[in-house]
């Protein structure tokens, strides 16, 4: 483990000039052939027949897809295909000369177009496997010989493919994600990404999870040149390109982020040529430059040639298992379709130049080559083909008759009920560098609301080592409310480090990181910037558990702390919690006072689904007293913080304190004794809890800090009226910010927010 390091850096003012160079990137530099890759020992014949079987399988998959969408697909008569229809066909070789050279455990991530990465990835990995775990993926199999158990697996892995891309429940992902999120994850494919990009900062943190733990795994990472233009793409190879890696804040562990960059560039984003017309540059692999002094170890490589690919990325993993990545690779190439199968292409493409690149078809490129090195004849190739048609005729009828899922199961996969309450071996008992910060006590033990918070964490840190923090300022500084600071001292840098200004970078390497097996808890400085993050948490960190039909967890928090009151404008004091109970599949907690933000966010870390744990800087100053010991606050579960008869109010986070002070002024001006119910998480929601209320007062206000139009505040009032609308003596009242946008000035930020008054007019208004 690296410790807090005692280092500052002394950057005294330098302005000497010099001029540096960005070095030089080449490519295409690859010149062997297979005769010349078999005399050197680099490749045998027998693996370069797998790779004609691979790239073939490749196409006969997608193909598939094409003839059934023309009910042209002979083994499948007039099958409704309904899935989307973004085929590769023609770029084969990049992910099957990629992934002949990557481990078993090495990971890969895709695009919206990723069939062939998905079987490029599981005929690699499966080509390396025992015969005993043949014999585990294949259900039913009554064993045999390898050669025997090796193509069953292969089959089955089609199968499974192309279960998916029919919505099958036999499909990897039980039918939940489709063509456009098929992942593998028992062969290290974390999954294909319709957000063009949105995979980029997921491999990264899978990358920056495998060298925390000190791993030689490599993760490739697949995307379009499209996503090259993408803000969270070239944030994220900002990120694997950081000097805090290798430099002396590393310490012993002072090597790079394992990943590669591979780009699948088959020179179109969608409709448009992207190297004359939306870029400035005309290699992609220049981006490269600037990221990092050693250019990433950027090469452009010919895409259309299977043995040029497979020598690139064998040395890619070499550099990155040896601590040097991130690497990048541009592969060339070009598929032969348009975006999807009701893009014609003929609007922005020639004849011609398809013609060009047809006449070096990968494919067709192999096939010359093992007959020219003697591997095999023109009849053995026939063999091959043959081979792969009727293993994919027999896979996609199978898959036709699979099973669709169960419409009772539509909701299945979105939250899992699982948690880390019993650690992994080896993953506990962390010693820490130095003594954990102690919270300053007050005469009756109570604490700020912002040590319960640090304290939480700092227990979960030292109870399980998968436990990472990092985010904006957070390390030396202790973040912008000195929340953490101090932590950095106990837990080194390995474990607690700062980031670019870069939220989607910042949560979407925390969602690859908690994919792999981590347990990331990453700091938003202000809720407004979960905006800039809005994709990785809601289209990412919500998503994966459900689209990959349960193979994966997701456990993260993504702490995001609510500024309203300060003065601090339109910005930096949004309330949004509402938005994202609105993207079902991450929970949204919003704790009031320091026992709940401690025994809440202990629970956040330890559930496997992701959180977003919102936090009032208002609040960070409020003392409360915290139970000694293991405190763990079970979320889901509303609490009523003062009984009453006549009225119930309902809230959460700082809007809690207002309705306790309007519930005492009720009491004392009116002789009303209001219940008032911290519901404390919102996404799950204990509804019981207020109903039971609601039953007993027969009146109802509902509050909080956030803009009341669109707020969740409407989503339990309806809930209210809807199921105990007998039980009501007045319609149910709705507290919350005006339908306006955060103002600086104090006269007018008062206006803006809702306050004690305004929830004791309401609760008034309805006796």
């Amino acid at each position: 483990m690296t410790t807090a390091a005692a280092y500052r850096s002394d950057h005294r003012p330098d302005t000497a000039a010099f001029e540096e160079s960005a070095g030089t990137i080449t490519g295409f530099a690859y010149a062997g052939t297979l005769e010349t890759e078999i005399a050197a020992g680099g490749i045998t014949g027998a693996s370069a027949l797998d790779l004609l079987d691979d790239m073939l399988a490749i196409r006969e998959v997608e193909e598939t897809i094409v003839r059934l969408r023309s009910g042209g697909y002979d083994p499948l008569p007039g099958y409704d295909y309904r899935g989307p229809t973004h085929v590769s066909i023609g770029q084969e070789a990049s992910p099957v000369g990629a992934c002949s050279v990557l481990r078993l455990d090495d990971n890969v991530t895709s695009s919206h177009r990723g069939h062939g990465d998905a079987v490029a990835k599981g005929f690699a990995a499966i080509r390396t496997m025992s015969d005993e775990m043949l014999l585990a993926r294949v259900p039913g199999s009554k064993g045999g010989t390898h050669e025997e158990l090796l193509e069953a697996a292969l089959e089955e892995h089609v199968y499974r493919v192309i279960a998916e891309l029919f919505g099958k429940d036999e499909g990897y992902s039980a039918g939940r994600g489709g063509g456009m999120h098929i992942g593998d994850f028992s062969t290290g494919n974390l999954g294909a990404n319709a957000i063009v990009g949105g995979s980029v900062p997921i491999a990264t943190g899978a990358a920056m999870a495998h060298r925390y733990r000190k791993s030689d795994r490599v993760v490739c990472c697949f995307a379009g040149d499209g996503a090259y233009a993408n803000g969270v793409v070239l944030e994220s190879l900002n990120w694997a390109a950081q000097a805090q890696w290798t430099n002396h804040l590393a310490g012993d562990n002072a090597y790079g982020i394992p990943v590669i960059y591979f780009i699948q560039n088959n020179h179109y984003g969608m409709t448009h040529h992207t190297d004359e017309e939306v870029m400035g540059i005309r290699h992609l692999a220049r981006r490269a430059a600037g990221f990092a002094e050693n250019n990433m170890h950027a090469e452009t490589v010919d895409g259309m040639d299977v043995l040029a690919v497979r020598d690139a990325v064998r040395r890619a993993t070499a550099l990155c298992r040896a601590g040097e990545g991130p690497v990048l690779i541009e592969a060339s190439t070009y598929r032969y379709y348009g975006h999807s199968l009701s893009d014609p292409r003929n609007e922005y493409r020639t004849r011609e130049e398809e013609a060009a690149w047809r006449a070096v078809d990968a494919i067709e490129r192999l096939k010359g080559q093992l007959v020219a090195a003697g591997v095999t004849d023109a009849d053995g190739v026939a063999a091959v083909e043959a081979k792969v048609r009727a293993r994919n005729a027999r896979a996609a009828v199978r898959a036709s008759q699979a099973t669709d899922p169960d419409p009772a199961d539509a909701l299945k996969f979105l939250y899992t009920d699982t948690t880390s309450d019993v650690l992994p071996a080896g993953q506990g008992e962390v010693v820490p560098f130095a003594p954990v910060p102690e919270s300053k006590k007050g005469a009756d033990g109570s604490i700020t609301y912002r040590d319960a918070i640090r304290e939480a964490l700092a227990e979960e840190m030292t109870r399980d080592r998968r436990v990472l923090f990092y985010g904006e300022d957070v390390a030396d500084y202790g973040g912008a409310f000195k929340l953490t600071k101090g932590l950095l001292e106990s837990f080194g840098r390995d474990r607690v480090f700062n980031t670019p200004i870069s939220e989607a970078a910042i949560c979407g390497t925390a969602v690859g990181a908690a994919i792999v097996g981590l347990r990331p808890v990453v700091e938003l400085m202000y809720m407004d910037f979960a905006l800039m993050a809005s994709d990785q948490i809601a289209n990412q960190a919500a998503k994966w558990h459900y689209m990959s039909g349960g193979q994966v967890e997701v456990p993260l928090v993504v702490r995001a702390s609510v500024g309203a009151g300060k003065g601090y404008g339109g910005q930096h004091s949004q309330t949004l919690e509402s938005l994202f109970t609105h993207l079902p599949g991450i929970y949204v907690v919003y704790p009031s006072n320091p026992a709940d933000a401690k025994g809440l966010l202990k629970s956040a870390i330890r559930t496997n689904n992701p959180v977003l744990f919102v936090e009032s800087q208002g609040l960070y100053p409020t003392k409360g007293v915290v139970p000694e010991g293991e405190h763990l606050v079970p979320i889901g579960v509303a609490k009523v913080v003062r009984d009453g008869t006549d009225v119930t109010l309902v809230s959460w986070g700082p809007a809690v304190p207002d309705a306790l002070a309007a519930a005492d002024r009720l009491a004392a001006e009116d002789g009303v004794q209001a219940e008032v119910i911290d519901l404390r998480s919102l996404v799950p929601l204990d509804m019981e809890a207020v109903l039971e209320s609601v039953r007993k007062t027969g009146r109802c206000v509902v509050a909080s800090q956030a803009v009341l139009m669109g707020s969740f505040v409407n989503e339990v009032v309806a809930r209210i009226q809807a199921e105990v609308f007998d039980y009501l003596d007045a319609p149910v009242a709705r507290i919350g910010a005006q339908a306006g946008i955060s103002p600086q000035a104090e006269s007018l930020e008062r206006a803006f927010l809702p306050n004690a008054g305004d929830i004791y007019e309401a609760a008034k208004g309805l006796l």
